[in-house]
């Protein structure tokens, strides 16, 4: 599915990501920002949709002179149950929390996991984050 309009090298790493998320039981909506998309997940109880995170294009901020090339699959610590944001955070290969300083960082406002390529190991870790968000939801 693709959910963006762009043909980056990278857009079937963004569209994969969106996939699984799907598959998760996420809910994936277009954002009023150009080059991201948001995740929400229905409430168990009341049925209500929260949002808890992002995907998005990384690496250009003017796509037309440069395209991005990474792919920042984040999820809001504030906005995630304790028990989805514990199991998140155990997850460590390809995170990098904030552009600068350690790549995880408690004290940062998102669960950030960045990916280049889709390689064996991407997708080890993307089915990790699948298997977490399945869960949970």
């Amino acid at each position: 599915m693709k959910l963006l309009p762009y043909s980056f090298a990278i857009t079937p790493l963004f569209n994969f990501i969106a996939n699984k998320s799907m598959e998760a039981g996420l809910l994936v909506y277009r954002s009023n920002k150009e080059q991201t998309v948001q995740l929400f997940m229905k409430d168990k109880i009341t049925g209500e949709k929260k949002r808890i995170g992002a995907i998005q294009y990384e690496g250009s901020k003017d796509y037309t002179k440069k395209e991005p090339y990474i792919i920042n699959w984040r999820f809001e610590r504030g906005l995630l149950t304790n028990e989805l944001r514990q199991d998140l955070e155990a997850i460590t290969s390809f995170r990098r929390d904030k552009n600068e300083g350690p790549p995880i960082n408690s004290n940062a406002q998102s669960i950030a996991f960045k990916f280049r390529q889709l390689t064996d190991a991407d997708k080890e870790t993307i089915e990790e984050i699948v298997a977490v968000l399945k869960k949970h939801l």
